[in-house]
């Protein structure tokens, strides 16, 4: 299905089985044998390969980033084909080639089937969701969501370049997790697969569900049960915020699949837009099964997996830094609170990624804040259905003390129904299930890092939202930790067909209660001037809705109390577990009705911003040109619908991106410095200004006014060797004179796009 997929969406069947033998071979194998060699013996199948494919990416990384600084990239593949080596040719290694053999690690038939079923699913999503506004091809490729190209251009960079800069404008470094761009650049230099390709198509795939797959290998392990492990996994990805609303979300929540009330879902399409976070999370978690043996047994040779997974998170997505450290220092806590004494493995892990935590900041980050600060509660004022009523926005008169304590009393009932377990932990405190051999460490660590990322949501703002990732980091664990808590609160004893027979019952009784409110909903937005300016019946429209789900949980509660059943607990967790299941559903539904009206190919889900022939004349730039080739452009910004002339968005990637080239000047976006300007001026990062005017100027003359003096300017001065002209009269830049062709060599035109280049 993966592959028939991918066909319909401009993946050619042999690009994929490339790929395909590429992670398989290239990655997870040697991966695997790593992981089993430090381990000791091998474990089940699904654990070795999710633990294989983090570890053999942390290698690839690091071998690429080192075989890129010497300038042979192509050296990278040299890593799994002598790690194979070694391990067929050293007698004592060749025993890691053979699995389990025991009874108790040979995976069960319905586990796969719903892993299975559950990684289909994501994929069908990551189509309804993200292949059919992605299309990898004019004109569909010229409007995809913002933030791709600059994925796309940093991915160029790290094919050609280490350190990185920043191509659109070098003299800035890439203050960001960019680890993950070395990871697709290895893989375009071994496989000759196209980095767009890549990027838009492949690449997140393998993460996405390796994350799954993480995600049940933990559950498992934490309690000892399949089940749990299952239920971790979904969890992590389909048990959503309840939404009793039927009208439909401003449209940026739409278009990106967030939720009603901020829950930390993967299930959103940041899943593609940020393969940073979907690649740091898949090595977190892998660093998060290490840390499970690594407090729970002792074995030296596991802390070198310790520290090379924490390397590769530093650079993925150094937001699990201080997560991770926090859910350490809970450990030591914990420990010396009820036992007096210190876990010393906790302890040195601490060091670990307090170490870590400092590289990144000051090293990685050269100490940028890159927006965030202290702003409590910032979170209230963009989550979805709130900012869609126009209840609490982050607008003069919107920010209300009282409309951002409501919207957070609602964040925290929708939580309680995601995790209901994580009451059932009180138990593991007080040591109620000796039958469960559950390991109190491990479960403290998931649960800090939880509630750091919660904590974080809490107390932190930017003005991208950027808070909202310590949430989503942060969800896996409070999942696993509420896993625990359902395993506390269940007995033992109960029979298998009793229990699963009461345990869907009660989840299609909860996912009845929110059909119920839901179809009662009304269909219009609850905006304050509906209600002639009133803000208490706005409130009183985004309340009630829940509190009607709740009452309809609470009877069918009370009734439940009457039955002789033994696991009640569980059963009201499966009710929770239904209404938030039930949203999946509904948004599926959805998604899926809105691809039936709109088409399932090449649907531009903003206007067009990318300029006609990108794609083509980027390539010829590419093909015809030295990586050290300096280029400038007349275009420098977007201004889109709804912005005036002087609204200069500086998101402007697209040409670095497709020619896989170093811009004197294309925009200034994402960068640390325009985030100094924003705060300067006061302005949205978006439309700061540029600050040397010296160098625009300079650069721009060569367009409007060419002459020996202006290009020689260009090219003696600041040695560019291309102009890659933009033949358009709009405010995105400046307007190219029709006389540029006495002074440089007209070499391809391709749709509003001209490639010169200067002798």
């Amino acid at each position: 299905m993966l592959f028939i997929g991918l066909w319909l969406y401009g993946v050619p069947v042999w690009t994929t089985a490339i790929f395909t033998a590429y992670v398989a071979l290239g990655i997870i194998l040697p991966g695997m044998l790593i992981w089993r060699a430090v381990r000791g013996r091998p474990g089940w199948f699904v654990e070795d390969v999710a633990a294989g494919l983090a570890v053999g990416y942390s290698c690839e990384v690091m071998t690429y980033i080192a075989a890129r600084w010497i300038g042979v990239p192509l050296l990278t593949a040299a890593w799994p084909v002598a790690t194979v080596a070694v391990f067929l040719l050293v007698p004592k290694l060749r025993r890691h080639w053979r699995g389990t053999d025991r009874a108790e690690e040979k995976t069960p038939f319905w586990f796969s089937a719903i892993l299975s079923g559950a990684g289909l699913v994501l994929f069908y999503w990551s189509i309804i969701r993200f292949f059919r506004t992605h299309d990898l091809a004019e004109p569909g490729s010229l409007s995809p969501d913002g933030d791709s190209p600059f994925h796309l251009a940093l991915l160029g960079d790290a094919k050609h370049h280490m350190p990185l800069a920043s191509p659109w404008l070098p003299e800035q470094p890439v203050l960001y997790h960019w680890f993950v761009y070395a990871e697709m650049a290895s893989t375009s230099w071994i496989t000759g697969i196209e980095p767009q390709v890549l990027l838009l198509r492949l690449s997140p795939l393998p993460m996405i569900l390796g994350l799954l797959m993480l995600m049940a290998v933990l559950g498992k392990r934490l309690t000892g049960h399949w089940w749990a492990g299952a239920a971790a996994a979904v969890t992590t990805f389909f048990v959503l915020a309840p939404t009793p609303y039927q009208w439909p979300l401003h449209g940026w929540f739409s278009t990106f699949g967030t939720n009603v009330y901020e829950d930390g879902s993967s299930l959103r399409a940041q899943l593609w837009t940020s393969p940073t976070q979907t690649f740091g999370a898949v090595l977190f978690a892998g660093l998060a099964l290490v840390l499970v043996d690594v407090l729970t047994e002792r074995n030296r040779k596991r802390w070198a997996l310790v520290v090379l997974l924490t390397a590769a998170v530093t650079g993925g997505k150094a937001t699990f830094l201080p997560m991770l450290l926090a859910g350490v220092l809970l450990v030591v806590a914990v420990r010396l609170l009820t036992r007096r004494r210190v876990h010393p493995a906790a302890l040195i892990t601490a060091g670990v990624a307090f170490l870590a935590l400092l590289f990144a900041q000051f090293v990685l980050f050269g100490g940028a804040a890159q927006g965030l600060a202290i702003d409590p509660l910032h979170f209230a004022q963009i989550s979805g259905a709130p900012y869609t009523a126009e209840f609490a926005m982050p607008l003069p008169g919107l920010t209300g003390l009282w409309r951002l304590l409501l919207v957070t009393a609602i964040t925290i009932a929708c939580w309680a129904c995601i995790w209901p377990g994580l009451l059932g932990l009180a138990k593991l405190a007080k040591r109620r299930r000796p039958d469960l051999r559950i390991s109190a460490d491990p479960v403290v660590l998931m649960f800090g890092i939880g509630l750091s990322g919660v904590g974080a949501l809490l107390v932190f703002g930017h003005e991208g939202g950027a808070e909202g990732w310590f949430m989503v980091s942060g969800r896996p664990y409070l999942s696993l930790a509420a896993v625990v808590g359902l395993a506390m609160i269940t007995p033992a004893g109960v029979p298998t067909r009793r229990m699963l027979t009461w345990v869907y019952g009660a989840m299609a009784v909860g996912a009845a209660c929110l059909i119920v409110v839901h179809e009662l909903n009304p269909k219009w937005i609850p905006r304050p001037a509906r209600f002639d300016g009133s803000s208490g019946m706005s409130a009183l429209h985004l309340l009630w809705p829940y509190a009607a789900v709740f009452a309809l949980l609470g009877i069918a509660a009370l009734l439940l109390r009457r039955s002789s059943f033994p696991a009640k607990g569980t059963v009201v967790a499966s009710m929770l577990a239904g209404v938030c299941l039930v949203t999946t559903l509904l948004h599926l539904h959805e998604t899926t009705r809105e691809a039936n009206q709109t088409g399932w190919r090449g649907i531009n889900q903003y206007q067009q911003f990318i300029p006609a022939g990108t794609m083509e004349a980027g390539r010829w730039l590419r093909d015809h040109s030295d990586p050290d080739d300096l280029v400038a452009t007349n275009a420098h910004c977007f201004v889109l619908a709804g912005t005036t002339p002087t609204e200069c968005d500086n998101r402007h990637f697209a040409f670095a991106a497709y020619s896989e080239r170093r811009f004197l000047i294309e925009g200034w976006g994402f960068t640390n410095r325009t985030h100094q300007m924003a705060a300067e001026t006061g302005l949205n990062a978006v439309f700061a200004p540029y600050w040397n005017q010296q160098l625009l100027s300079d650069n721009d003359a060569a367009f409007t006014t060419p002459s020996a003096a202006t290009i020689g300017k260009l090219r003696d001065q600041y040695r560019v060797r291309w102009l890659f002209v933009y033949e358009a009269s709009d405010p995105s830049g400046v307007t190219a004179s029709p006389a540029l062709g006495e002074f440089a060599q007209l070499r391809h035109r391709a749709g509003k796009i001209a490639v010169y280049e200067i002798r």
